[in-house]
């Protein structure tokens, strides 16, 4: 804070100067000329070493701390229309400054080589579902001759049982023929006889027990050929279910024909005509392209205030401020902080504060401009003095000169806070009770005796 000249003399001062002159004439009256001179400047010397002041005292009160600080309206949302897709402008239904609604179409685009890949699709689609229904015959049909091959060999098992059974009676006759031989009961022909029955049932066991070897082959392979059949038509199933996918990937991007609004706003610029191309951002390349459309949601507004380094630890959400636009110089604005960042911006040393407000009348419009006062904190009790009293040195720290009870001056080292240009808040260095020098007349140092004078 930069020091205020106080030259300032009041009237009861010069009074009192011309008083003091004139009592010192008349004093010297009565002297010889060369006597009058001598005692007249004797008399102004030692009255002009003797500088006259104002003292104040210094008050308490409650001092409010406020950051008045550039304010801009913002829209409290805003988005730039690009289009996903490559394609022509069909048509364009809206303009600017035209109310918009979320969903509402802005635009169509006509793509036919999409339309093209979609019928594509679907006839890809009508295929791989009758590979899916061949492929599930080719599994009945597996599973058909599953349970072929298990009756087949059921019925082998159950041909081995009656062989072995037959085997078995065939061994007690040839068994028992072999006895009466042996006693000579019977002839041998009946021994041949009896060993040729039993040797068919032999045969026709080994010959069971191939078959039903060969019946349960066969099981196997009908089950190989049903797991194959399964996996075919989980293949063709996964092949249909693909290009269902491809499908609605396609549906998909058919939807990006149609630019529709993000939320409800307004239409602030518009870029496209019908019969125009537009490049998707897919094929976009990285090029920088410029948006269809901009859309301001201005029902809510953000107004923006860039707070300095100095007050950024002090503003918080919640905060009350006044905003006064330019545009609208007496309606002023009361709201609160809604949000601060909380961090500075290296590159400006500021805080970004917002400030949201209701714009359902549409009086204010993004863009426009001026000052927010927020209030950060304030003191309580705090010590006050004229903005006159207070002084700086060579290197800019603020001092005040006091006065003590012999009227000499003090000098008096003081922090300073809020200044609004009358009234300063001192921090720290006085109590409250002192004497402090406001104007004077001359000049005065630490240690001088001063007269005090009293302000007009």
């Amino acid at each position: 804070m930069g020091c205020r000249p106080d030259s300032r003399l009041s009237l009861k001062s010069v009074c009192t100067l011309v008083g003091v002159a004139f009592a010192i004439i008349a004093s010297i009256s009565g002297c010889s000329d060369g006597d009058r001179t001598e005692k007249l400047s004797n008399a102004l010397q030692t009255d002009a070493k003797i500088s006259r002041v104002e003292v104040v005292a210094t008050i308490q009160k409650d001092v409010v701390h406020t950051t008045s600080q550039p304010a801009t309206v913002h829209p409290f949302f805003q988005a730039d229309i690009i289009s996903k897709i490559s394609g022509y402008i069909e048509d364009v239904f809206v303009d600017i400054g035209d109310a918009v609604k979320a969903g509402q179409p802005l635009c169509k685009l006509t793509v036919p080589e999409i339309e093209k890949q979609r019928e594509q699709i679907h006839a890809r689609q009508q295929r791989l579902q009758a590979e899916v229904k061949k492929s599930e015959a080719s599994v009945n049909v597996a599973l058909a001759q599953v349970r072929a091959s298990e009756a087949e060999a059921e019925e082998a098992a159950a041909n081995i049982k009656q062989v072995v059974a037959r085997l078995i009676a065939n061994k007690a006759d040839l068994k028992r023929v072999v006895g009466l031989v042996e006693r000579q009961a019977v002839t041998i022909a009946m021994l041949d006889e009896a060993q040729a029955t039993n040797d068919v049932s032999e045969a026709a066991k080994v010959s069971a027990e191939a078959a039903l070897r060969s019946s349960q082959a066969k099981k196997e392979i009908a089950l190989a050929e049903r797991d194959a059949a399964e996996a075919e038509v989980a293949t063709a199933r996964a092949r249909h279910a693909e290009s269902i996918k491809e499908g609605e990937e396609v549906d998909a991007m058919l939807q990006y024909t149609t630019l529709r609004a993000p939320f409800d706003g307004v239409i602030t610029t518009r870029s496209v005509d019908p019969g125009d191309f537009v490049t998707g951002a897919s094929q976009g390349h990285g090029l920088l392209r410029r948006p269809l459309f901009h859309v301001d949601q201005q029902s809510r507004l953000r107004i923006r205030v860039a707070i300095p380094e100095r007050d950024a630890s002090e503003v918080d959400a919640g905060d009350p401020a006044v905003i006064r636009l330019d545009a609208l110089p007496n309606a002023p604005i009361e709201a609160v902080v809604t949000r601060a960042a909380q961090r500075l911006d290296p590159s400006t040393r500021t805080m970004l504060a917002e400030i949201d407000v209701d714009n359902v009348s549409g009086q204010l419009l993004p863009g426009m401009f001026g000052c927010a006062t927020i209030t950060v904190t304030t003191s309580k009790d705090a010590i006050v003095l004229p903005a006159s009293a207070l002084r700086t040195d060579s290197v800019g720290e603020p001092y005040v000169f006091l006065l003590d009870k012999e009227n000499k001056i003090i000098k008096q080292i003081v922090i300073v806070g809020a200044d609004d240009g009358h009234e300063i808040e001192v921090i720290s260095g006085l109590s409250g009770t002192e004497q402090v020098v406001d104007a004077f007349v001359g000049s005065i140092e630490e240690g001088q005796v001063v007269e005090v004078v009293r302000s007009e």
